[in-house]
């Protein structure tokens, strides 16, 4: 039977996953031979200036290519740190940060699961009665209290003897 996951092979060090051209040779220059070859082409191109013709259009176009190619290998030998390099960003955490099992949480509701309203739990697919078990039950609010910070009211009975729910749209002002 045939297998339809790409495989990777490494050219060099270098993984055809990372580097999807690394089989064509690319990725075996190395720093400096790219800086020769770089400013080898830039020599070239201004030593062109240099010869018997006439017009003023390919000097212009040598001059600014060999600029270019010259801004280019000066940006590859000095690497400069861009700020997007160095800005925090949302996996950064703090030292000993311990993330919550979010899994776990969602299953047993606790943690911020177990303050989620009714609707908060169907819109992400958890059924209220099947974990109203695993809710803890404010006395004063009851089992099927809204937030008072709740845009729209909604009044939700619990399906008897485990029934069936059916669901009715209503219209929200």
């Amino acid at each position: 039977m045939s297998s339809h996951k790409p495989t990777y092979e490494v050219y060099n060090g270098v993984s055809t996953e990372d580097v999807p051209s690394a089989g064509f040779g690319w990725s075996r220059f190395g720093r400096t031979g790219i800086q020769i070859a770089g400013w080898l082409s830039v020599f070239v191109l201004l030593m062109y200036h240099f010869g018997n013709h006439t017009g003023h259009v390919e000097t212009v176009w040598l001059t600014v290519l060999a600029v270019v190619i010259a801004l280019g290998l000066i940006i590859h030998l000095l690497q400069p740190k861009l700020p997007q390099v160095r800005t925090v960003t949302a996996r950064n955490q703090p030292p000993g940060h311990q993330e919550p099992d979010w899994m776990y949480e969602q299953k047993t509701s606790t943690g911020h699961y177990a303050q989620l309203t009714d609707a908060e739990l169907r819109a992400i697919n958890i059924e209220p009665s099947r974990v109203a078990h695993l809710r803890s039950v404010d006395s004063a609010e009851g089992r099927h209290a809204v937030r008072a910070d709740s845009a729209h009211r909604t009044t939700v009975a619990p399906a008897p003897n485990g029934g069936a729910i059916k669901a009715s749209s209503l219209a929200h002002d």
